[in-house]
C-alpha cells in the first residue's frame, strides 16, 4: 500500500485545524462516510450524510497541513471533514485501500460550484429575482399587446380560476368600480381577522417556519384608500392594530410577523393623514397605536407623532384629551402580590401626557399630577428628577425621602433610584461629605470592590478616607457599623446616634436592617478582592487561607484569582493552590474542567520555570499522567502541554 501523508497525522493536528469540538463530532460521523475514494493528488473524496449528504474533499501535505473543502453550510475545516480522514484511517488500519476517484466523478463538479465566487454560498441569501427582470418577459408582454380584447378577457377568466390571488384582485376591482364600498370593508375586515389568527414561527435550525402573508390585505387597504375612501381605511386600521400587535407580540420568531403588520399599517397611516380626522385627533390615534406597540414596530412609520409639525394649540387639545383618559383610567391595585399590567400601562399614558403638556408649553401642570399620582404608580423618581430640574431642591428632598419611607420595603429599586437622585443632588451642591455617606451607605448595604472603590474615589475628594477605610475594612471583618453606635434591629425614623470616630454626616435616610441570616462575617471574599486591589498579597492569601478552613468551596471560586496575585511575592504558595484547584477540576470528568486545568498546569509551568524547578514540575506531569490514564480528555490536555503528539493511526509493531 503506497505511503500516504494522512499516515502521519496526530490527534492534536486534527484538533490544531478543526479545533478539539469539531473533532469530537467528527468521531461520531465516520459511520455517516459513504464511496470514500481516493484523487489523482492523493486527496481524500467522500459523500457524508449529516442534515444532508455533503460532498466533502480533504488534502493533506507532506508536512502535514490539512485543507478542506465541503458543500455543508461551514465549507471546511468542518466534521465532515474530520470523519473523512477517520475513516480514511480506519482503512488504512484495516490494511483495505479505498478504490481511486474517477475523473468525471460528480462531487468534484458539486465542490467546484461550491468554489465558483461567480454563484452565491447560501441560496438562502441569494436577493430574489424582481418579476420585471425574469427572463422571457419582454416576449411575453409583446405577446399580451397583440392579442385581442375578447381574447385577453378569456385569458384573465381562465386565470382566475387557476391563481386564487387574481381571482380575488379581479373580484375587488369590479366592487370598487361598482361602488359597493360597505360590501368591500366588510370583506377587509374579515380577511384581518383570518390573517391575525395564527401566530408566526421560525425554527432556524430545521429552516422551518410560518409567517402571516398580509401582502393581500395591504394591497386591499391600498385599493380602497385609492379610490378616496380614507376614513374606512383608518377604521379598519383600529381593528388592526390590536389584532396584528397581539399577533406579533405572541409569534415565536425574528421579528417577521411585526414587519408583516407593519407594512399594511403604512397604508393606514397614509389614508390617517387623508382622514376627515382633526390634527390632534390624528395625534391622539397615533398615541393609541404606539400604546398597543411596545415592541417598535411602529418605529420606521413616519406618523403624525414622527413629523411634529402642529403648534401649541395642536398639542393643547391633545393635552385635555390624555388628561381625561388618565383620570378616567383604572386605578391600579396596591395590593401585595397584586402585578397587574395596570399601572405600567397608566404610567405609559403618563409619559404620553407629559409630552403633550410640554409642547402646549404647559410644563408648569405635570408636578402637581406626578404629586397627585404618586399614590397610584409611585411615580416618586419621575417627580424627583422634575422637581430638580425646575431648581426646587428642598421639595425634590423632601419627596425623595417620603418616597424612601414609601417604598423601601416592597419596592427597593424605587427607593435604590431615590437614594441615587440624593446624593446626585448632593454632588451638585457639593457637599462632598454627604456624597461620601451616601458612598458609604451604598458599601454597607452591598459590600463589594466596586462599591468600596466608589466610597474611596467619593471619600477621598472629602479629605477622609484614611479613617473611612479603617473603619469600612473593620465592617467587612466584624458586621460591627461604623456610623451607629449599635445596631437598632429594626427600621427607625431616623438613622442611630453616629460614632464619634466616623467622619461623615448623617444621610437622614431611615435604615431598614438585612436579614442577618444572609450576612456572614467575615466578607473574606471581599476583603480578598480588595486586598488584591490595593496589592496586599500577602493579606489576599491569609484570607483566602481562612475562608476555605470555613468553606471548601472558597477553593474553586476564588482559588484562582488568589493564586494569580500572589504568583510573584509567594509562587510556592500559589503553586500549591493551583495544584488544588487542578484536583478539583480533573474530579468533575468534564472538557470544560480539563480545559480549565490545563490553563492552571501552564501558570504552574512559568513559576516552576522561574524558580528553576522544572524538574519537579516533570515529576508533577507524570504524576498526573497516571491519575488520568483512564480520562482520555485529560490526557489530551496533558500531551498539548507537554508538547507530545499522539499519532492517530498507531505505528507498525
Amino acid at each position: 500500500m503506497p505511503a500516504s501523508p494522512f499516515d502521519k497525522l496526530t490527534w492534536e493536528d486534527l484538533k490544531d485545524w478543526a479545533g478539539d469540538r469539531v473533532v469530537r463530532r467528527g468521531k461520531s460521523y465516520k459511520s455517516n462516510v459513504e464511496d470514500l475514494a481516493v484523487a489523482a493528488d492523493g486527496a481524500l473524496l467522500a459523500w457524508v450524510q449529516g442534515g444532508d449528504r455533503y460532498a466533502t474533499l480533504v488534502r493533506c501535505t507532506a508536512a502535514g497541513k490539512l485543507s478542506s473543502t465541503c458543500t455543508c453550510p461551514y465549507g471546511s475545516s468542518c466534521k465532515h471533514a474530520v470523519a473523512t480522514v477517520l475513516r480514511f484511517l480506519d482503512c488504512l488500519r484495516q490494511q483495505s485501500s479505498p478504490p481511486p476517484a474517477d475523473a468525471d466523478d460528480e462531487r468534484f463538479a458539486e465542490l467546484a460550484s461550491r468554489c465558483d465566487p461567480d454563484e452565491e454560498e447560501d441560496g438562502d441569501l441569494a436577493a430574489p429575482i424582481s418579476p420585471r427582470a425574469k427572463p422571457g418577459d419582454d416576449a411575453v408582454r409583446k405577446h399580451l399587446l397583440g392579442l385581442p380584447k375578447a381574447e385577453l378577457v378569456e385569458l384573465l377568466m381562465e386565470g382566475r380560476d387557476v391563481v386564487p390571488e387574481l381571482r380575488q384582485r379581479l373580484a375587488d376591482q369590479a366592487e370598487l368600480k361598482a361602488g359597493n364600498v360597505s360590501k368591500m370593508v366588510a370583506a377587509i375586515r374579515r380577511e384581518i381577522r383570518r390573517v391575525t389568527q395564527d401566530y408566526g414561527w421560525q425554527n432556524p435550525w430545521k429552516h422551518e417556519g410560518y409567517t402571516p402573508d398580509y401582502s393581500h390585505l395591504t394591497q386591499r387597504l391600498s385599493n380602497l384608500l385609492s379610490i378616496g375612501h380614507a376614513d374606512a381605511v383608518v377604521e379598519l386600521g383600529t381593528e388592526l392594530l390590536k389584532l396584528g400587535m397581539n399577533q406579533a407580540a405572541g409569534s415565536n420568531d425574528e421579528g417577521e410577523t411585526g414587519r408583516e403588520v407593519a407594512d399594511a399599517l403604512k397604508v393606514v397611516y397614509q389614508a390617517l393623514s387623508r382622514s376627515s380626522l382633526s390634527p390632534s385627533q390624528q395625534i391622539l390615534w397615533d398615541v393609541e397605536a404606539h400604546r398597543l406597540d411596545p415592541y417598535g414596530i411602529l418605529d420606521e412609520i413616519n406618523g403624525p407623532l414622527a413629523q411634529d409639525n402642529h403648534g401649541a394649540a395642536v398639542w393643547s387639545q391633545v393635552a385635555d384629551q390624555l388628561a381625561a383618559k388618565l383620570a378616567a383610567f383604572p386605578i391600579p391595585s396596591k395590593k401585595p402580590g397584586d402585578y397587574s399590567s395596570t399601572k405600567y400601562d397608566r404610567e405609559r399614558l403618563m409619559d404620553w401626557l407629559f409630552r403633550a403638556l410640554e409642547k402646549a408649553e404647559r410644563k408648569s401642570e405635570i408636578i402637581p399630577i406626578l404629586e397627585r399620582e404618586t399614590k397610584r404608580t409611585d411615580c416618586y423618581v419621575a417627580l424627583v428628577r422634575r422637581l430638580i430640574q425646575a431648581r426646587r431642591r428642598q421639595d425634590a428632598r423632601a419627596w425623595a425621602l417620603k418616597g424612601i419611607d414609601a417604598t423601601a420595603g416592597h419596592l427597593p429599586g424605587i427607593a435604590h433610584e431615590l437614594e441615587r437622585e440624593l446624593r446626585n443632588l448632593a454632588e451638585k451642591e457639593k457637599n462632598l461629605p454627604l456624597v461620601a455617606a451616601f458612598r458609604a451607605r451604598e458599601f454597607f448595604a452591598a459590600p463589594s470592590l466596586q462599591s468600596f472603590c466608589n466610597l474611596q474615589a467619593a471619600a477621598e475628594q472629602a479629605q477622609v478616607w484614611d479613617a473611612v477605610r479603617k473603619t469600612a475594612l473593620q465592617f467587612l471583618e466584624t458586621g460591627r457599623r461604623p456610623d451607629r453606635a449599635e445596631p437598632t434591629g429594626k427600621r427607625t425614623d431616623k438613622t442611630a446616634d453616629p460614632v464619634r470616630t466616623w467622619p461623615l454626616p448623617p444621610t437622614g435616610l431611615p435604615e431598614v436592617e438585612t436579614d442577618s441570616r444572609w450576612r456572614t462575617f467575615p466578607e473574606a471574599t471581599v476583603l480578598i478582592d480588595i486586598a488584591i486591589h490595593e496589592k496586599r498579597p500577602a493579606d489576599a492569601l491569609q484570607w483566602h487561607r481562612r475562608h476555605v478552613s470555613q468553606n471548601s468551596l472558597a477553593r474553586r471560586f476564588e482559588g484562582a484569582q488568589v493564586a494569580d496575585a500572589i504568583a510573584d511575592s509567594h509562587p510556592e504558595e500559589a503553586i500549591a493552590v493551583w495544584k488544588d484547584l487542578i484536583a478539583a477540576e480533573t474530579a468533575t470528568a468534564n472538557q470544560a474542567g480539563y480545559q480549565t486545568a490545563g490553563a492552571h498546569l501552564r501558570k504552574i509551568k512559568r513559576v516552576a520555570a522561574r524558580l528553576g524547578k522544572e524538574t519537579e514540575f516533570q515529576a508533577y506531569l507524570e504524576s498526573l499522567y497516571l491519575q488520568n490514564k483512564r480520562r482520555p480528555r485529560m490526557l489530551d490536555v496533558l500531551n498539548a502541554l507537554s508538547g507530545r503528539r499522539t499519532p492517530i493511526l498507531p505505528p507498525p509493531t
